[in-house]
């Protein structure tokens, strides 16, 4: 099953856009207390969302980014990666939204 989903999660990963008109950021840091401690992979990730409502004034939370780490550098960092113009674009962030 994962040959089959990881190359759709790898082509939206490669996929820029998603990152366009986002004016509502989301931002909510995870700590996955079910992993098997002994599996690979980060267990703490934070996650960016984009909360900004439609063309209908209706919101749909799309999932921007996973990055590992669980604090405010991993945000921070997660940020200037995506540049100035991004930013600028952003008017209202929110922690923990849901």
């Amino acid at each position: 099953m994962w040959s089959s989903i990881k190359p759709l999660l790898e082509a939206a990963a490669d996929d820029e856009s998603r990152f366009d008109g986002v004016t509502i950021l989301g931002v909510d840091e995870h700590i996955w207390h079910h992993r098997d401690p002994r599996r690979k992979g980060p267990k703490e990730l934070t996650g960016m969302v984009n909360l900004t409502p439609n063309q209908h004034k209706h919101l749909r939370a799309l999932l921007l980014d996973l990055v590992p780490g669980r604090s405010g550098k991993a945000y921070r960092d997660w940020l200037s990666q995506r540049g100035h113009a991004f930013c600028a674009g952003v008017k209202i962030a929110t922690l923990d939204s849901f």
